[in-house]
C-alpha cells in the first residue's frame, strides 16, 4: 500500500514538472510550407499544377474557307469550334506557367503560314486543332497525326488516355506514318500533333464539340496530359 502511494507521489511530482513545458515547444524545426511561384495557386488551377519548363506552346486554330467549313448555316462551324477549344485550352496552360502563343492571334492562317508563325517565335510544340468530317454519319470519334517521334507519340497517347477518362468520345487513332498528307506536320523540324477532335457530320460528337461544358473537360484533359508529358 505504502509502495503504491509512492508511485503516486512521485507521478504526480512529474507531471508537475513536465506540463509546463507543454507550452514553450521549439518550434523552430518545424518545416513550413513555402510558395516559390509569384502567383498563388487557386482552386482553378491547383489540380493543373506549373510547368517547370515554360515551354513555348503555340496553339493553332484549324482554318477552312466556307466550302470546307464542314457544317451548314444552322450549325457552328469548324472554325468557330476549333476557336473556342483553342481559346479554353490556352488558358489552362498559360495558369499552367506554359508559354502560349496563337497563330490566329491577328488572323486566322493557313496551315503554312501557322507553321511560319511558330517557327519565327521560336515554339517548342505546336498543337492543331481541328475536325473531322464524313458522308457517314455514324462515324465519329477523334484521332491524332504526329511526326515518328516517340515523344510526340507519347504525347499523344497521354492526351488519349485523359480524353477517355471523361467519356468525350471514342479513340480512332494514332498515324505518324502518313504526316506527309497533312499541310500542319510537313515540317519535322518543330514537334508538331495535329488532334481532330471528332466528326461534325456525327450528331454526339457536334453536341460535346458545342458543348461549353465538355469544350471545357476536352480542354482540361488535354492541358492535364500536355503538362504531364512536358514539365
Amino acid at each position: 500500500m505504502k509502495r503504491a502511494i509512492f508511485f503516486l507521489i512521485a507521478a504526480l511530482i512529474m507531471a508537475l514538472i513536465v506540463q509546463p513545458n507543454l507550452h514553450t515547444l521549439d518550434t523552430s524545426q518545424t518545416r513550413v510550407p513555402e510558395n516559390t511561384k509569384t502567383e498563388p495557386k487557386t482552386n482553378d488551377n491547383i489540380d493543373i499544377g506549373f510547368s517547370e519548363s515554360k515551354a513555348v506552346i503555340c496553339l493553332d486554330t484549324s482554318f477552312v474557307d466556307e466550302s470546307t467549313n464542314y457544317t451548314d448555316e444552322e450549325k457552328m462551324s469548324e472554325t468557330e469550334i476549333s476557336t473556342q477549344i483553342v481559346d479554353t485550352l490556352g488558358k489552362y496552360l498559360e495558369e499552367a506557367d506554359y508559354n502560349v502563343i496563337y497563330s490566329d492571334q491577328d488572323e486566322l492562317l493557313n496551315d503554312q503560314e501557322s507553321i511560319s508563325f511558330a517557327k519565327k517565335e521560336k515554339a517548342d510544340y505546336l498543337i492543331s486543332i481541328q475536325m473531322a468530317y464524313d458522308i457517314d454519319a455514324s462515324m465519329q470519334g477523334y484521332s491524332f497525326f504526329t511526326h515518328p517521334n516517340e515523344e510526340l507519340i507519347d504525347l499523344c497517347n497521354a492526351i488519349n488516355e485523359k480524353l477517355m477518362s471523361i467519356n468525350y468520345s471514342q479513340f480512332c487513332g494514332l498515324d505518324s506514318d502518313h504526316y506527309e498528307n497533312f499541310l500542319i506536320l510537313q515540317d519535322p523540324s518543330i514537334p508538331t500533333i495535329l488532334i481532330e477532335l471528332g466528326y461534325l457530320s456525327n450528331d454526339n460528337d457536334y453536341q460535346n464539340l458545342t458543348s461549353a461544358s465538355y469544350q471545357d473537360r476536352i480542354s482540361k484533359a488535354i492541358a492535364e496530359a500536355i503538362l504531364q508529358q512536358i514539365q
